[in-house]
Parts: C-alpha cells; sequence; structure tokens
C-alpha cells in the first residue's frame, strides 16, 4: 500500500510541475491548439517582429498564393535563422574578395523558392500525425519520410522527452527518478544529407518550438531560431546561391 501510495504521489508531482510550466512562445517547445481565424500568410503577416524577414522572402519567391491558399503544413523559420544563412554567405564571398549581401533580394529569387520548399508540405498535419523519432534508436524509432511541395525528402517525427522527477531536491542526482519518453513530446524537422561513399547520411535537425497553430489553410509549426539556419546545411544553399548568380 505505501509503494502505491508512493508512485500516485510521485506521478501527482510530475503532473504538477507540466501543467505549471509557463512556455516561452518561442524557445520553449511543446504542443499549441491554438485557433486562428485567418490564412498561413496572414498569421505571419501580423507579426512582423519575428516573420517580417519570411514574409518578404516567401513574396520574393513567388510562394506566397501557397501558404495564402493552398493546404499545407508549414514549419515556419522566425527572421533569426535568415540572419545566419545570410552571414554563412558573406564569410564565403569575403574568402572570395567579392562583395557582401546587404539584402536577400541579392540572391536569385529560384534559390530561396527552393529551399523554403524544404519547410512546406501538402496537406493538413498536426503533432498527433507524425510517428515518434529517437535520433539515438533510429532503428525503432524513425519518424517518417515526407516530401515537400517540390518533392525534396525530409524526415519528420515526434520526440518523446524523458520525465525526470528529483525528489524534491534539486542538484542532487542520486535520487532522479527518469520515466522513458514521459515527457513533453516535441516536432522535428530534419533534413538528410547523403555524402555518398563510407560517411552515409548525416542528420540535419530543426526542432520546433510551438506546434500546431491551426489557420484556416493547414497547420503551422513555428521552428526553434537558436537551433536552426536557414536552408539547414550552409554550405548547401551558399554553393546554390553562387551558382545562380549573386547580384
Amino acid at each position: 500500500m505505501a509503494k502505491i501510495l508512493y508512485q500516485f504521489f510521485l506521478w501527482s508531482i510530475i503532473c504538477l510541475a507540466a501543467s505549471s510550466c509557463k512556455k516561452d512562445y518561442y524557445i520553449d517547445t511543446g504542443v499549441n491548439e491554438a485557433r486562428f481565424d485567418g490564412t498561413i500568410m496572414e498569421y505571419l503577416e501580423k507579426d512582423p517582429f519575428y516573420f517580417d524577414t519570411l514574409v518578404r522572402v516567401i513574396k520574393h519567391a513567388g510562394l506566397e498564393s501557397v501558404l495564402q491558399n493552398d493546404q499545407v503544413t508549414f514549419f515556419a523559420p522566425p527572421d533569426p535563422c535568415f540572419d545566419k544563412i545570410i552571414r554563412y554567405v558573406n564569410e564565403v564571398q569575403l574568402e572570395r574578395g567579392r562583395d557582401s549581401v546587404t539584402r536577400f533580394e541579392q540572391i536569385k529569387p529560384a534559390v530561396w523558392k527552393k529551399f523554403l520548399s524544404l519547410y512546406i508540405f501538402p496537406g493538413n498535419r498536426g503533432l498527433k500525425d507524425y510517428n515518434q523519432i529517437d535520433t539515438l534508436a533510429l532503428d525503432t524509432y524513425r519518424g517518417n519520410l515526407f516530401e515537400s511541395i517540390d518533392n525534396q525528402v525530409v524526415n519528420i517525427g515526434v520526440i518523446y522527452n524523458d520525465a525526470v522527477n528529483n525528489n524534491g531536491t534539486p542538484g542532487d542526482l542520486t535520487d532522479d527518478i527518469t520515466l522513458k519518453y514521459k515527457g513533453y513530446r516535441q516536432l522535428m524537422l530534419s533534413y538528410l544529407y547523403d555524402f555518398g561513399g563510407s560517411f552515409g547520411i548525416r542528420w540535419y535537425n530543426a526542432p520546433v518550438a510551438t506546434s500546431d497553430i491551426a489557420p484556416r489553410n493547414g497547420r503551422l509549426h513555428i521552428l526553434k531560431y537558436r537551433n536552426h539556419t536557414f536552408g539547414f546545411y550552409p554550405f548547401r544553399f551558399g554553393q546554390a546561391a553562387d551558382e545562380a548568380g549573386i547580384e
């Protein structure tokens, strides 16, 4: 009986902690069931602090009508993700003795469209519609491969984090109780780059900060900008921009 009461008390503590956590909209992770009475494009436009550059890139790439009219799932990269890729491009420009890119419009629309399409998928999918992924146990939990709107293949899965209770003694790891896969769940978008030869496939992971925002024309998931550079693999984006010609 004492053991049953202890287990009940432990689960009560874990549930209370989970329900009392204050979410940080772009840093923390988890599920947000928010409804938005508008389109995906309108949602992004109403928040220029985080999405001003993204909105301008969408229009420059000619993808505005897709996010305004089509039924799609969009993993939105906030503006800092674009700052990081432009910094990378400028590092390469400097090494080659070329002028810096000061406006994203200097990179051809076709390049932006190709890489932005990696984040847009046909249909309406929320967190519950994806399978579990564990990057340390991919033989068992590997998520699923999906084709973007222009048929590029990426992996999408849900990370089942562990729940940890320290039994009221912060900093003391001896009494920690870990419940495998019982913590919060977090979407992750992954670009798989095949290096060929003996290197195999390398994963570039982009975890989601806020999931399941529901505009009228699909689903919106917002990426965790601290962990992501637009395009996933900067070298590939820089190479495509250079080959297309930077103005």
